[in-house]
């Protein structure tokens, strides 16, 4: 990886979406940071402010410091240019340029990827059980599906953990820098699905400021990494279910009691069509099967 493609993700108020255009404008990084600042207001239309951090060399420092930081740590970094970068993910409209992993970052591309989702602080009982019974009949019937989701997630992270207890491999979506983890955070859960040989994943670097819209910039990615999602439970449509669908994702859903106030957005998923109704692993494994 060229310095120059860490750096773009340290300059302030960069959008990733602006540094994918720059990209796709100039070709690689290193063009980039060798234009002027009127280049990069004329011909990207860049801000002015902007433009001349990039031509002052904005982010060369952090970005040096954020790669020897991660080498000794044992993360890896991967700019949207590298083989290794998950394909699914490059396909996204609004892909985050730079990514960080520990742990096995092939399974990303594996062949089945998917996610169960629902309310990020809370779930009832009956979503537990569905979870559970969920992820029990997939790890009989497609045992090679690998499950991503967000580690600090109420329905992802017991996803990830039955994924963990019954065999499958799992990748886990962090918040907070990969070498920072907090028992908050998801540090044990994110342990145990390294040592069952998964993978976990973080948009956030050592160096990088703090971004109080990380949390949906994380939900982005695991949007973006699986194939199809399922919503167990969930008050209201999540905004992740509709980044998905946005990214061409297949939705299903599970369905609840019609007087339960948790299950009115799953429910209207289902009646509307944005959703495939699903009740049973074998429900999910057929539709995966399918597309």
């Amino acid at each position: 990886m060229k310095i120059e493609e860490l750096a773009l993700s340290f300059v302030p108020n960069l959008e990733p979406r602006a540094i994918v255009h720059l990209l796709e404008l100039f070709g690689d990084a290193g063009a980039i940071y060798a234009c002027s600042e009127a280049e990069l207001v004329s011909r990207a239309g860049l801000r002015a402010d902007i433009a001349r951090s990039i031509a002052s060399g904005t982010g060369l420092d952090a970005a040096a410091k954020e790669l020897k930081h991660c080498e000794s740590e044992g993360v890896t970094v991967l700019c949207a240019s590298q083989e290794g970068y998950p394909n699914r993910l490059r396909y996204t409209s609004d892909y985050p340029h730079i990514i960080y992993m520990v742990g096995d970052v092939s399974l990303a591309d594996s062949p089945s990827v998917i996610s169960l989702v629902g309310e990020r602080e809370s779930m009832s009982s009956y979503a537990n059980k569905m979870v559970l019974r969920t992820i029990e009949q997939l790890a009989d019937l497609m045992p090679e599906v690998v499950i991503v989701g967000m580690l600090e997630g109420a329905v992802d992270g017991l996803a990830l953990r039955y994924a963990v207890n019954c065999g499958m491999r799992a990748i886990g979506v962090a918040t907070v820098p990969l070498a920072q983890m907090t028992v908050e955070s998801g540090r044990h859960l994110a342990t145990e699905i390294l040592e069952a040989g998964g993978a976990i994943v973080s948009q956030v670097g050592v160096m990088s400021a703090a971004d109080r819209d990380i949390y949906s910039a994380s939900e982005r990615i695991v949007a973006g990494m699986c194939d199809a999602m399922v919503i167990v439970e969930c008050g209201q449509m999540l905004d992740i279910a509709r980044c998905a669908d946005s990214y061409g994702r297949t939705l299903c859903a599970v369905p609840g009691r019609a007087t339960d106030s948790m299950s009115w957005g799953a429910n209207r998923m289902i009646a509307s069509g944005l959703a495939q109704m699903v009740c049973t692993g074998r429900d999910i494994a057929e539709i995966l099967e399918q597309s």
